[in-house]
Parts: C-alpha cells; sequence; structure tokens
C-alpha cells in the first residue's frame, strides 16, 4: 500500500536568528599590541614583542560567558604572561591573587602608554 506524500497548507519559513552586537573583532587597541613590550612583567617574561597581545582583565559585570570584557580593560601581555593570566600556566611563588594584581597594574600601565601616544 503507498502512501501519498504529506501536503504543507503553509511554506516552511526560516527561522529568525538571534540579533548579535555589531562589534568589530579587531580594534585599533588590539591591532596596537603587536610589538609592543609586555606590561604585566611576571618572572619568565619573554619581554614583548611579537607574542603581545591584548590580554583582557576579567572582572565582574563587564564580563561572563560567551563576553569579552572592553577593551580598555586590557593590558599588552607577551604569550608566557598572559599565559599566566588566563590561569593556563602558574609562577611558583605566585599566588591567583598576586598574578590578579600585576594584570591590573598593567592594565593602567597599558591605558597610560596608549592614551599617552594618542594625544603625543
Amino acid at each position: 500500500m503507498k502512501r501519498t506524500p504529506l501536503q504543507r497548507k503553509t511554506p516552511l519559513r526560516a527561522k529568525a536568528t538571534p540579533a548579535r552586537r555589531a562589534r568589530p573583532k579587531m580594534t585599533t587597541d588590539r591591532k596596537s599590541a603587536c610589538g609592543k613590550p609586555c606590561m604585566v612583567r611576571l618572572p619568565g617574561c619573554d619581554g614583548g614583542g611579537e607574542t603581545t597581545v591584548l590580554a583582557h582583565y576579567r572582572i565582574g559585570g563587564y564580563c561572563g560567558v560567551g563576553m569579552k570584557p572592553p577593551d580598555v580593560l586590557g593590558a599588552w601581555a607577551c604569550a608566557k604572561c598572559h599565559a599566566a593570566v588566563d590561569g593556563v600556566r602558574s609562577i611558583d611563588g605566585y599566588t591567583r591573587t598576586e598574578i590578579r594584581l600585576a594584570h591590573a597594574e598593567a592594565c593602567l600601565r597599558t591605558r597610560a602608554e596608549i592614551e599617552t601616544a594618542r594625544y603625543a
């Protein structure tokens, strides 16, 4: 016995995708980090240069699951310091609080360098 295929009375509609925030992926602060000196300066730091990226400081209210903090809360960090800040690498003799403090100070130093260069 053959069955007849189902017939739709209305055509299928594409579901609307949720709206995303329009934000550039590579901002000027992120681009400017390459080639700059490392501002975090933890033991084992390679000094920066080509491995320098903008390491965002994670603080409640400005970040979360799927949210990255604004670039104002970022510091220029070499690959080794960035790994320590993210918790991937540990440093002997330093607590998590001391590493976060070094990162917070680096955010201030980085912001001062960016603003100084902007108005010079």
